[in-house]
């Protein structure tokens, strides 16, 4: 059975960042990871990928607009192109990472984590596990998007950001529902090469719980874009069944009924601590986390 002094399951910024802090200080580490490539969501699917995108939104719009002084005829912009682009960012700072694992002579096991009992951690892959001793384990799995109770998410029609972030087709129109972060990024993004947005929020403001005067400027910016923005509207339904979507909400004013080529969810993450085993060391979830001291 190996042995390690520390054992972090999951190679995100929490996870390989301490990996390498805890080599560097001369003790025997490992970790483990179930996606095919290290660097978490951060690295995949989350901060690099989409300012990739905004990056190259934010130009082209400066170009729609037009710059004092710079008139530029003719614009278009590939999406496909854009979102390869995006994808390119990202696998560079995973072969980073990769690099920066053999260099501090961290061993990177491939599959799913879980505790058991004692010191020993459980490594499964395709149906085959390998037993791990660890004198320390560090618990860094993450997150993963929320997806409402019979939404089915298909990558075409129906996405999270996961999806979104290697669709490399642009929709004519898109309904988002959240107005956080990443609904807010997404919607920038498609509006700026030219897609009609909608943004559904059940809040009374974008940015739930930001300050309001700087949501309200960010909406007026939004809205002057184009971009249709209805908060205290709830998401109520979906039908995907035909060419496009259909998104169903409600607000104070009753039904709202939204037609789009795709819909984006929005609505924020959760943990993932299913399945870690988390019992058998006593580990406490609460409000859907790890209880921590």
């Amino acid at each position: 059975m190996k042995s390690f002094d520390v054992l972090v399951i999951g190679s995100g910024p929490g996870g390989y960042i301490a990996a390498i802090r805890a080599a560097q200080l001369g003790l025997s580490a490992a970790v483990v990871e179930e996606e095919p490539t290290l660097g978490g969501v951060c690295l995949n699917w989350g901060c690099i990928p989409t300012k990739a995108i905004l990056s190259a939104a934010e130009i082209f719009a400066a170009v729609k607009h037009g710059v004092p002084g710079l008139v530029v005829e003719g614009q278009s912009a590939n999406y496909a192109q854009v979102i390869d682009a995006s994808r390119a960012a990202a696998d560079r700072l995973v072969r980073g990472v990769t690099g920066l694992m053999k260099k501090n002579k961290i061993e990177v096991l491939a599959g799913r984590g879980r505790l058991a009992a004692g010191r020993e951690v459980v490594v499964t892959r395709d149906g085959v596990s390998e037993s791990l001793e660890a004198r320390n384990v560090i618990l860094a799995t993450g997150s993963t998007e929320f997806v409402f109770p019979g939404v089915q998410v298909d990558g075409k029609k129906v996405l999270t950001s996961r999806e979104a972030l290697e669709s490399r087709e642009l929709p004519a129109a898109i309904v988002i529902v959240g107005a956080g972060a990443v609904g807010l990024e997404f919607a920038y993004s498609y509006n700026a090469y030219g897609s009609q947005v909608t943004i559904i929020e059940m809040q009374e403001q974008i940015l739930p719980g930001f300050d309001k005067e700087t949501a309200d400027a960010l909406g007026r910016s939004f809205q002057r874009s184009g971009i249709k923005i209805l908060t205290k509207t709830a998401f109520r339904s979906l039908d995907a069944s035909g060419a496009g979507v259909v998104v169903t909400a409600e607000n104070e004013k009753g039904p709202v009924e939204l037609r789009g080529d795709q819909m984006l969810l929005a609505v924020g993450r959760r943990a993932l601590v299913a399945d870690l085993g988390l019992e058998t060391r006593g580990v406490v979830v609460e409000r859907g986390f790890i209880k921590v001291g």
